[in-house]
């Protein structure tokens, strides 16, 4: 060390610790399966901490057994920071401005910049939980390769790619918004 002290190097042995590789992983489900020693081990997102694995990617965890079988707990993933993607959720999102932010476990009590070209479609409704990269800037972390995940990536494929870009200058003489409903009200529509 450069004040020239020695710190004693301590490991601290952990319970049956165990190592794997990712199986498989659905990041918009939140679960998959680790392989280690032949038998398929039970991944739960909450156990990641904030990161998000896909097949291939190694792990260190301790396992407990459930009613349906054995699930990794304690996992720690393998891997360098520059590949790393992490789960997140859109906190706030300002289409007009084209920036918004992103809370993660992985960054407690940090939140993460979000640009909207780093977004598919450009648009990413507050509270979505999505899959992202981070990189450093000297303002902190910064969001990229932003994926929205769960019903919310549906949704946004239900409007055909092109998220709520298409929808820009449709507001006027086309409908209104639904009193406290947010339910779009066409006016041209007629009821049969």
């Amino acid at each position: 060390s450069s004040f020239g002290l020695r710190v004693p190097v301590i490991s601290v042995a952990r319970a049956m610790a165990l190592t794997g590789v990712v199986k498989s992983f659905n990041p918009h489900k939140g679960w998959g399966f680790i392989e280690s020693n032949g038998q398929d081990v039970f991944l739960y997102k909450g156990d990641l901490k904030g990161i998000c694995v896909d097949k291939g990617t190694h792990v260190q965890f301790t396992m407990k057994s459930t009613e349906k079988g054995t699930q990794a707990e304690n996992v720690v993933v393998i891997i360098s920071p520059d590949e790393a993607s992490y789960f997140g959720e859109i906190k706030s999102f300002n289409s007009m401005k084209g920036y918004g932010f992103i809370t993660s476990e992985a960054f407690p009590n940090q939140d993460i910049f979000l640009l909207k070209t780093d977004i598919q479609d450009g648009y990413a409704p507050g509270g979505c939980p999505c899959r992202f990269k981070v990189t450093m800037e000297e303002k902190g972390p910064r969001a990229q390769e932003v994926q929205l995940l769960g019903q919310a990536a549906q949704d946004m494929s239900m409007w055909g790619g092109w998220g709520m870009k298409g929808m820009k200058g449709m507001g006027k003489g086309m409908g209104k918004m639904g009193k406290g409903l947010n339910i779009w009200q066409p006016m041209f529509m007629k009821d049969w």
